[in-house]
């Protein structure tokens, strides 16, 4: 059996890693969604109903509210910047850690792909 070297070992710990963190990511939307969505969506997008829908369009809405959060130019974009500040800060602070978390995933993710194509693994 061949010995795997220590830079295939390490493209394989940040791909793992990545790929699990996506699935927590996921069930950390699933709570989101459940519990915190629908009330943003009434606080921030006036009572409209579109990212609690499902788990396919929760995804893109706690990144969206999470950059709304997070920058004042994405919240003047959507139109959401004066309605951000009635949004309980807690409820900020579990958009704005699924954002990061979604963020460190990817990259992890990135990272081990850019291995595999540079050291042509």
């Amino acid at each position: 059996m061949e010995v795997l070297s220590l830079l295939t070992n390490v493209m394989l710990v940040l791909g793992i890693a990545g790929g699990i963190g996506t699935f927590i990511w996921i069930g950390l939307v699933a709570y989101l969604k459940s519990k915190w969505l629908p009330l943003l969506e009434d606080i921030l997008d006036d009572g409209v109903r579109f990212y609690s829908l499902n788990i396919f369009l929760a995804g893109p809405g706690v990144l969206q509210y999470a950059t709304v959060f997070l920058w004042s130019f994405h919240a003047k974009r959507y139109g959401m910047l004066e309605k951000r500040d009635n949004a309980p800060k807690h409820i900020q602070k579990w958009f704005v850690f699924a954002f990061c978390w979604f963020m460190s995933c990817w990259v992890l993710i990135a990272a081990s792909a850019i291995m595999v194509k540079v050291y042509d693994l």
